[in-house]
């Protein structure tokens, strides 16, 4: 058993995040002490990790609450936990493409910043002009 001091260390989360994921339901009842401090278990720690997992996944806090609760309903929501999980990799998939297309548009504006930096004339261009260089490849 882990204290939430113990149990945010392991998980590198606040006590105050614990108590957040417990009060909004996405964590299954923690077990308290006589002195009522939360008693956190091993199953508990991955259950947090799983969270964790998700919330680094972007995924709100509402669809993951929905998701907790049909999994402690047991194998009847297989199913449908099944779908959610589809749907939330095609989410991310999208969110990576995203990514991938701004760190590629990033990755060519560097690029043209340091040619510019380079060239006598590109400290004192407008940006209309900035606009115009970067747009149509030049520089």
């Amino acid at each position: 058993m882990y204290s939430a001091k113990e149990a945010a260390e392991i998980t590198g989360l606040s006590t105050a995040t614990l108590r957040y994921y417990e009060k909004e339901k996405l964590l299954p009842q923690i077990a308290r002490n006589s002195l009522k401090y939360r008693q956190y278990t091993e199953e508990d720690i991955e259950w947090i990790r799983m969270i964790q997992c998700m919330r680094m996944a972007n995924i709100p806090i509402q669809p993951i609450r929905e998701y907790v609760s049909l999994l402690l309903q047991g194998s009847e929501t297989l199913e449908q936990r099944y779908f959610m999980v589809q749907d939330h990799m095609h989410n991310m998939e999208q969110q990576m493409a995203n990514l991938q297309n701004a760190l590629t548009l990033t990755r060519k504006k560097l690029s043209f910043y340091e040619k510019l930096l380079q060239e006598p004339s590109g400290k004192g261009i407008s940006y209309r002009e900035e606009w115009k260089l970067f747009n149509h490849g030049e520089v």
